[in-house]
């Protein structure tokens, strides 16, 4: 599915009216709703590792979790914000949900591949707000290849000129540095069946090395 936009006639406030209501349901979550005081800021939650915060996702959207890694909620791809609540879904909510298990993963391939799509179609600067955009990126300092992180790089440093927290961008660059290092994540290797190079569990046992 590809759709392009006409920036010009393209309306966030009709896009989301228009969501399916899981969809919708996820974005607010997520962001706040709209007009909230919440909406387009940093929000703690995002990075905080809370028992809670990934219980109440499991309870409210495992079974959308399932499904998305399914391709049953591909209907969500035909709107920019659509194609955004799949990216959470896929990549934040497996993490949240599946929190240190293999299953974390399970998702990046699909968010990666929506994440190109919104770029190749330019419908990643329709969203309607700059964490937004942080959030439809995020795929790219996920990825275990050169190329993806120095693309998450790249964007989230335009970002940070168009008002994002400079931590987003810095964050990027410490992904980039380490898949630059070493092709991988190292953190990941244990939980992926992946065998640790003596580099890698020298590295592991500093502070930050996890994410």
């Amino acid at each position: 599915m590809s759709v392009r936009f006409d920036a010009a006639a393209y309306s966030p406030e009709a896009d989301y009216e228009a969501l399916d209501p899981t969809a919708r349901d996820v974005l607010d979550c997520w962001f706040g709703t709209p007009g909230s005081d919440e909406y387009g800021k940093d929000q703690t939650r995002w990075f905080k590792r809370s028992d809670a915060f990934d219980a109440m996702l499991r309870e409210r959207f495992g079974t959308s979790i399932e499904a998305a890694l399914a391709h049953e909620l591909n209907a969500w791809l035909a709107t920019p914000l659509g194609s955004l609540a799949l990216v959470i879904v896929l990549d934040q909510f497996t993490r949240n949900c599946h929190r240190r298990t293999a299953r974390m993963y399970d998702g990046d391939a699909q968010a990666m591949s929506i994440t190109r799509r919104l770029i190749e179609e330019g419908s990643d600067v329709l969203l309607p707000t700059v964490y937004h955009r942080a959030f439809a990126y995020i795929p790219f300092e996920h990825d275990e290849t050169v190329e993806g992180q120095r693309e998450g790089v790249r964007l989230y440093t335009l970002l940070e000129a168009q008002g994002l927290d400079p931590s987003y961008a810095r964050s990027a660059v410490r992904h980039a540095q380490i898949v630059e290092r070493f092709g991988r994540f190292p953190h990941r290797n244990a939980l992926l069946g992946r065998l640790s190079s003596d580099e890698e569990i020298a590295f592991l046992r500093e502070p930050g090395s996890s994410f």
